[in-house]
């Protein structure tokens, strides 16, 4: 069969793959199929052709999977921010152990790995502790779209999250539009609101909200305005921030923070860490799955009451003072200060007195704790995995054990393949801490050989 753009094929899905999408076979070509689940059959409409494979979308169901579901969510299908609502969540701790199973056997050429069953999340909605919202033209604020995550979908309430979020959210996009002033456009370099975040904690209850814009003249007094109108409406906000981003990438991420109305922190326990978490500061937005990751990494790492652990990409610290109580030393490294400076701040809070933080390069770093042969290494790279330096300096300090935290099994593969000149994977655990998404965490444990 000639398949070309725009034809419509009926196909059987069998298996999901990592991304999320569907995988149908046409006489020996693979289709992957967006919105089409294991077990149905779909009416789908190509949208790709390439060598190999094609690309297309469902836009019927003709006989629905097992293990579909009916999606809670109003904005499901249309919204980008989740994959999964109408597949049970049985089935996608399931898949999400396949795809590692899978991904590390393919690109790492690890078969027969122990890969344990998907550690579930507690919660499946409502269990995040932060969400980014993006503003785009004159003026939408939400998610992306799912097919087109060019737009940005105007949400009442993402079900991911507490329905206050839903409330500010409200608030928020009618308070911008009233001020006339369009969101930041990354291809004119003009505009004002760029993104729109909500924190919270489970342990204190504090609420923060941030707001990150462009650096237009004028940005700065709006936003101020915006932060009074929204503490004065919504009590249960314990603090506001506005941050100034310049870059044109679409990071909810601020470079300079320029006000704070309240607090600008919030503060939560992840397992035996109390963490400062800085507005803009990189921690674990599913509170209860963090703390489940955090165990199986502890359990990984084991314990060495005269030895010394090193945690590199550290963040706020989350691993690094999980580990302290069971070493004598632990070194946290990252590159970020105001991440270092969490860090530290968090030490204070959790009551742990042998958590050392050094605000540098990991690779670096570990490469110049001259004197000290840690008993373990952890790293906890960004979706890029870690970089050649980084490999290189854990095979040339030679720790007894490495434990990798891994957001992406692709980069996870490649990196355990290099380390593998002197390791052997002992087990990888998937942890679930994205409901509903195609997200994978993976804790891979290594052994020196």
């Amino acid at each position: 069969m000639d398949i070309r753009e725009d034809m419509e094929l009926t196909v059987d899905v069998d298996r999901l793959a990592y991304g999320g999408k569907g995988v149908a076979r046409v006489e020996g070509l693979v289709v992957f199929v967006s919105g089409g689940l294991p077990g149905a059959t779909v009416r789908a409409k190509v949208t790709k052709c390439k060598k190999g494979f094609a690309e297309a979308v469902a836009v019927e169901t003709l006989s629905p999977s097992p293990e579909a579901v009916a999606p809670p969510c109003p904005h499901f299908g249309v919204c980008g921010g989740c994959l999964w609502q109408d597949l049970s969540y049985e089935a996608q701790l399931f898949w999400k152990r396949e795809q590692v199973v899978e991904t590390l056997s393919r690109l790492g050429g690890l078969s027969g790995l122990e890969v344990a069953p998907t550690v579930a999340s507690p919660r499946v909605f409502a269990y995040r502790n932060k969400m980014e919202f993006a503003f785009a033209g004159r003026l939408h604020l939400g998610l992306h779209e799912r097919l087109r995550p060019g737009r940005v979908l105007d949400i009442g309430q993402c079900l991911l999250m507490e329905p206050w979020a839903g409330e500010v959210l409200g608030f928020v996009r009618d308070t911008c539009r009233e001020t006339g002033l369009a969101a930041f456009d990354a291809r004119t370099n003009k505009g004002v609101w760029r993104h729109l975040v909500l924190r919270a904690s489970e342990q204190t209850g504090a609420r923060l909200a941030h707001v990150i814009t462009g650096p237009a003249r004028g940005a700065g007094d709006a936003a101020h305005r915006l932060g009074e109108a929204l503490l004065a409406r919504f009590p249960f906000l314990t603090g506001f921030v506005h941050s100034v981003r310049r870059a044109p990438t679409a990071v909810a991420f601020g470079e300079r923070q320029v006000l704070a109305l309240g607090a600008d922190h919030i503060e939560e326990r992840f397992g035996a860490a109390r963490l400062h978490v800085s507005a803009d500061a990189f921690a674990q937005t599913n509170t209860q799955a963090a703390t489940a990751l955090y165990g199986v990494v502890t359990r990984a790492a084991g314990s060495d009451a005269r030895g010394t652990a090193v945690d590199c990409y550290c963040g706020c610290g989350g691993i690094a003072l999980n580990l302290a109580p069971h070493f004598e030393t632990v070194y946290g490294l990252e590159a970020d200060k105001r991440a270092v400076a969490d860090a530290v701040r968090s030490a204070e809070l959790s009551g742990i007195g042998n958590a050392v933080f050094k605000a540098q390069d990991a690779a670096k770093g570990l490469s110049e704790l001259s004197g000290i042969s840690p008993s373990v290494v952890v790293l906890d790279p960004p979706r890029a995995g870690a970089t050649p330096e980084m490999l290189a300096a854990v095979l040339a300090a030679a720790p007894k054990k490495v434990v990798y935290v891994s957001c992406n099994p692709a980069t996870l593969a490649r990196d355990l393949k290099a380390l593998g000149e002197l390791y052997a994977v002992v087990r990888v655990t998937p942890v679930d801490q994205f409901p509903h998404t195609a997200h994978i965490e993976a804790v891979a444990e290594l052994t020196l050989r």
